[in-house]
């Protein structure tokens, strides 16, 4: 009898008193049009990701309607951007925390940032005449200009710029 109490008070102790495990961090990256193969141009982000602990999962840009829950973290390059925001609008109640759009392509019906909690990054070039498009409503905006739009992921600006928003967070 004393044993079983003692496992009682045991595991009342270690749910009420100790921390839970910590929860998984999830990122999304989405890669922008034209490119289909993964990494995609994510590689250095997502490497600089999952050395901070972040489960990362790469998707182009049409796999964003298929999102059925949001991670803690979603970036978007290009297209990959816009679908990000379009899709983000869906999770009104559960967003991500942090929305990433880099240099996001020109389409200005979504280049909206969600009216959640969310917090919203633009990084881009408003040189880019394929990308560059500024995203209404963002929490921040950081120009990043000298970089070719395709290659905005490899730049270290948007990387360190990326981490330490993670790192807020």
């Amino acid at each position: 009898m004393n044993t079983k109490i003692a496992t009682l008070v045991a595991a009342l102790v270690a749910a009420f008193f100790m921390p839970a495990a910590a929860q998984a961090k999830t990122a999304y990256l989405l890669n922008g049009l034209g490119v289909y193969g993964k990494p995609g141009m994510f590689g250095p982000i997502a490497e600089a990701l999952k050395r901070k602990g972040y489960t990362v999962t790469i998707l182009n840009h049409t796999d964003g309607k298929y999102l059925t829950q949001m991670p803690d973290v979603l970036i978007g390059h290009s297209m990959g951007a816009n679908a990000a925001l379009k899709r983000s609008q869906v999770f009104r109640k559960n967003p991500p925390k942090l929305i990433v759009s880099i240099d996001a392509g020109r389409a200005p019906l979504w280049s909206t940032a969600p009216k959640t909690k969310a917090r919203t990054v633009d990084i881009y070039c408003p040189l880019h005449p394929i990308g560059g498009q500024y995203i209404e409503g963002a929490t921040e905006h950081h120009v990043i200009c000298g970089t070719a739009h395709l290659y905005m992921p490899h730049d270290q600006r948007v990387i360190d710029i990326i981490l330490k928003e993670v790192d807020k967070l």
